[in-house]
């Protein structure tokens, strides 16, 4: 028996960039009031962190998501018995858990507890089952498992304010860093419902750390839970270095491979990969990313 994963985006992230244009301008020394490769870092840092993302299988900026393992069902169970020793969730490190359920009959549903049926490896993302009488590690039934959570490279968030007059926003406290929504509440624990604009009484909005709400939620009180973005420091590193390589080719002939100036020197330029490379990427940048690939669960 085998688990397959279908993952749901529940609130995307508010860019998948791995580093920013303040950052890549710092990088290759350019004037921080000089906006005119502004276009151009803003394509290159999206294309190069899109590659990096494609080339791990990952997804690095915190969103809110839905993992549903189904069951693939091994026609000889007598051979190989049911069951899978861990759970691996499609985004890592995990920031929250909202529910973990599993399917016991059709139509049928069990709430699992955090602790006591289930343990979460939030730096992997790897879910584990528990024995409720026990609480030592076993293995996941041959029952399909639904995980809501929110996952990636930064951290979450629990804050209150309390919702104001016309226009009805707040601004959380990391705007700034802002990534994805989990949820927000009443002081009662009763959940708004999020929608993409025009929100009525007991719905929000929210764009770039910004909640909006319904008049008649004007004076309320709530509970905010989000994810701010904190990718890690060589991941960034890695971004800026392939930035830096094309922002430094950008005007050059990518073919040329010799060029003889007579009593000056000779410049050469590689073609294609460079030695030894068998990817997208250099030797040295795949020596990085290898740390950050999607692992392979039997």
């Amino acid at each position: 028996m085998a688990f397959s994963l279908v993952t749901t985006v529940l609130a995307a992230a508010a860019t998948y960039d791995l580093t920013d244009i303040t950052t890549a301008r710092n990088e290759l020394g350019i004037n921080g009031t000089d906006a005119q490769y502004d276009v151009w870092l803003k394509r290159a840092i999206t294309q190069v962190s899109r590659a990096i993302a494609t080339d791990t299988n990952r997804v690095f900026a915190p969103e809110t998501v839905q993992d549903a393992f189904g069951i693939q069902q091994d026609p000889y169970p007598y051979q190989k018995p049911g069951g899978a020793a861990v759970l691996q969730l499609s985004r890592w490190p995990v920031l929250a858990v909202s529910s973990v359920t599993q399917t016991t009959a059709p139509g049928t549903t069990q709430a699992l507890i955090e602790g006591a049926d289930f343990r979460v490896d939030a730096a992997t993302g790897r879910l584990l089952r528990l024995n409720s009488f026990t609480g030592a590690v076993t293995t996941w039934e041959p029952l399909s498992v639904t995980v809501i959570y929110s996952g990636g490279y930064g951290a979450a968030v629990s804050e209150s304010h309390t919702v104001g007059g016309s226009p009805y926003q707040v601004t959380v406290a990391d705007a700034a860093s802002f990534s994805c929504d989990q949820s927000v509440a009443y002081a009662n624990g009763t959940a708004l419902a999020r929608v993409a604009a025009s929100p009525s009484h007991g719905q929000y909005s929210v764009a770039a750390g910004v909640y909006t709400f319904n008049a008649a939620d004007s004076g309320q009180t709530l509970s905010f839970a989000y994810a701010t973005l904190g990718i890690p420091d060589d991941l960034v590193e890695v971004a800026l270095r392939l930035i830096t390589a094309r922002f430094k080719a950008k005007d050059r002939d990518p073919a040329l491979i010799q060029q003889d100036t007579p009593g000056v020197g000779t410049q050469r330029w590689w073609f294609g990969g460079a030695p030894g490379q068998k990817g997208p990427f250099p030797p040295d940048i795949a020596g990085f990313l290898d740390n950050y690939r999607m692992p392979v669960i039997a």
